[in-house]
């Protein structure tokens, strides 16, 4: 059973890759990520067939991968039970993103591949083969997420603040050149790609007036963070190599967190960078802090190994309820295989623009999706007040739909059949669930 609305979608996507179907194409909306995770997710369902469940498990190792390699490169030296604390304190970042590590998004895994091109460009040490090898891993990111393309303006900024040489800078732009270049060839050579992954994503409404509260709720929600700022000032020793980067990583990557926050249907799932590098700068600071507590009086570092304990708890568990609303929030209900079902029986053609693997499953049907064509012919921003074309010839073309409400309200999908003629028809099996069958009016 799918966990939003996106998601059957996505996985659709990748189902049709694996029956060579055409994906970017006139009439057709693809998602909106990069084409790497539909590539991923075909890979999966051709060993697992069309499993939701098998997407987020995948895609979770990736999640799980990350939080294990970030602590393990930033708590070089340090015991076992150190880099077990800080594994966990990159694995909380879930807890603060809306449960993203256990989705299909491919925003995890971007950031791995992100957080691996910026490791062998640090440690590359002047190899070419070193720093072909970080673009093409800066190159895959950006290509699962576009957004993690920021990955690349890192070295740029870490260049500008602590080099300040211009043979520096200038090399320093290299990834981020790298990827203009390849994204140029991607418009000249499939422009309809470019047009999924570039520009339908550039044409959603960002809202500025939300950036100041955001950021305010970003960071002052996040009091590690906060804390690890406060070390870092009080602190007499010159900055390290490590929080250098991480300086520069901070610098790029919650300023893109919150702008993509803001954009709209954006949501704290797109805060993933920004947590990420804050609880970098946290990790770092840890031994520091704890050398701090223990040259105070027992009482005192009592107390203060109390507040920090608090603050640690509060800055990952402040979303506690809603991330429980969201553990147990589904697109659908429990019935999904009884809508599969009767689906099945139904005569004609049946489609299911919501949740297009219901007509999949049913029948073999490769829709559209009603998640996917919004998105993609949005006006001025924010979803259009009519079908687009592509799904008005879908509905015309069907006799019975399957409508499925979840947690997105989509009153203009109920309005046009209502206007194509298309009635409810009881169905005793759906009833009290979220699956309605509608049926065309001869």
């Amino acid at each position: 059973m799918a966990t939003s609305p996106w998601e059957p979608a996505i996985a659709m996507e990748a189902m049709r890759v694996n029956a060579r179907l055409p994906l970017y194409e006139a009439g057709h909306a693809t998602h909106m990520y990069g084409p790497l995770l539909t590539v991923f997710l075909a890979g999966i369902f051709r060993l697992t067939g069309l499993n939701l469940l098998a997407g987020r498990i995948s895609f979770s190792i990736f999640s799980i991968v990350l939080a294990a390699a970030l602590s393990l490169i930033f708590c070089r030296g340090q015991s076992r039970k150190y880099c077990f604390f800080a594994f966990l304190l990159f694995l909380g970042v879930n807890l603060r993103t809306n449960l993203i590590f256990f989705s299909v998004q491919p925003d995890c895994a971007a950031a791995l591949f992100g957080v691996a091109a910026l490791s062998i460009w640090i440690l590359r040490r002047e190899s070419w083969s070193g720093t072909a090898f970080s673009i093409s891993l800066f190159l895959c990111a950006t290509l699962l997420k576009q957004t993690s393309a920021a990955f690349a303006l890192i070295p740029a900024v870490y260049a500008l603040i602590w080099k300040r040489r211009l043979i520096d800078v200038a090399r320093s732009l290299i990834p981020a050149m790298s990827i203009l270049v390849a994204l140029a060839a991607i418009y000249l050579v499939w422009p309809q790609v470019f047009f999924g992954m570039v520009a339908v994503p550039g044409s959603i409404k960002v809202n500025y007036n939300r950036f100041l509260p955001i950021g305010l709720y970003f960071i002052g929600t996040f009091p590690v963070f906060l804390i690890a700022l406060l070390t870092e000032f009080r602190s007499r020793e010159s900055v390290g190599e490590f929080e250098r980067w991480i300086w520069a990583a901070i610098v790029v990557l919650v300023p893109v967190s919150v702008w993509t926050t803001c954009k709209s249907g954006g949501g704290y799932s797109s805060l993933l960078f920004g947590y990420l590098a804050m609880t970098a700068l946290f990790v770092v600071k840890l031994d520091q802090l704890w050398q701090w507590i223990a040259s105070r009086r027992q009482s005192l570092g009592f107390l203060f190994a109390s507040v920090l304990a608090l603050a640690v708890l509060f800055s990952f568990l402040i979303q506690f309820d809603r991330d429980l609303t969201l553990l147990f929030t589904r697109c659908g209900d429990e019935k999904y295989k009884t809508a599969v079902d009767c689906a099945r029986r139904m005569p004609e053609r049946v489609i299911s623009p919501q949740d297009p693997t219901i007509a999949y499953r049913a029948a073999g049907y490769f829709g559209l999706s009603l998640f996917f064509e919004l998105d993609t012919h949005a006006v001025n921003g924010n979803w259009p007040d009519r079908f687009p074309d592509a799904l008005s010839k879908e509905l015309d073309q069907a006799k019975y739909v399957i409508e499925v409400r979840c947690y997105v309200p989509t009153p203009l999908f109920e309005r046009e059949l209502v206007e194509r003629g298309f009635v409810r028809v009881p169905v005793v099996a759906l009833s009290n669930s979220a699956y309605t069958l509608w049926a065309r009016q001869i």
